[in-house]
């Protein structure tokens, strides 16, 4: 039987993930290390559009088949759902039963459109949205899986790897599986042209805390304030982290 989702925390990578995708229609940005400001400058652009888009890190261009495919399935997914086309919310169903069915068909659509492209990046952009439906369902395993497969069709570089990464480590936190959560979350903090990789350590940080690791966690809280000094971990976190640095400095 599936597990029933927990409600997402204030300050989860889910919650952060969530408003950033949501913001940009599924939006994926795939930032290659030598863009800079015009791809950051492109993102938004696009995230103003509504739509969804990357820059290969390889520099190659997928297929417009690829495309058309995750973009015909993120379309009739909106629709099902009873939104329109190009929107960047996708409404609640009133019927909750309707809602599920519609989940568990995309989901397998998503699928299969990512099975038919892998190694594309909108192939593994759809293996992402089939993740996301599976976790709305309270389908851990198979988000897990999803999410798993996506991340192997990628090269080692792709910055897309930063979503996956960061989506499977929220799948391990509603499950209470801190240390696996902490692990993906710091490799998608480390992971160079992932647009959102300090918070991914922020997550990460947070998961070590939970998993009762704190010289993980103040050794991550170092290297990304030594990284991003500008970054601001959220005020809980700060606090959780001085006290973490008070122990340390008891035991010594």
């Amino acid at each position: 039987m599936a597990r029933r989702r927990r409600p997402t925390q204030e300050g989860s990578a889910t919650k952060t993930l969530d408003e950033i995708e949501s913001a940009g229609d599924r939006f994926v940005v795939w930032l290659a290390e030598n863009q800079g400001l015009l791809l950051a400058i492109a993102a938004v652009v696009l995230l103003a559009a509504g739509g969804w888009g990357y820059v290969s890190a390889t520099g190659q261009e997928t297929s417009s088949a690829a495309d058309a495919a995750l973009g015909a399935a993120q379309n009739e997914y909106r629709v099902a759902m009873g939104g329109q086309p190009g929107e960047a919310a996708i409404p609640e169903p009133a019927n909750p039963e309707a809602a599920r069915q519609i989940r568990e068909e995309f989901a397998a659509r998503f699928a299969q459109v990512g099975q038919d492209h892998l190694g594309t990046g909108p192939g593994a952009v759809a293996f992402l949205e089939a993740g996301k439906i599976q976790q709305a369902l309270g389908d851990a395993p198979a988000a897990i899986a999803s999410y798993t497969t996506g991340l192997d069709s990628l090269p080692a570089t792709d910055a897309l790897r930063g979503f996956l990464w960061s989506r499977l480590g929220s799948v391990y936190e509603a499950n209470d599986q801190w240390a696996e959560a902490a692990d993906v979350y710091a490799k998608a903090g480390a992971l160079k042209g992932y647009a959102i990789r300090a918070g991914a350590s922020a997550s990460a940080i947070r998961a070590y805390v939970h998993a009762g690791q704190p010289s993980a966690a103040l050794a991550l809280a170092d290297q990304l304030q030594a990284s991003a000094p500008d970054f601001v971990l959220s005020e809980s976190l700060q606090a959780e982290v001085a006290e973490l640095r008070f122990a340390a400095t008891q035991t010594d």
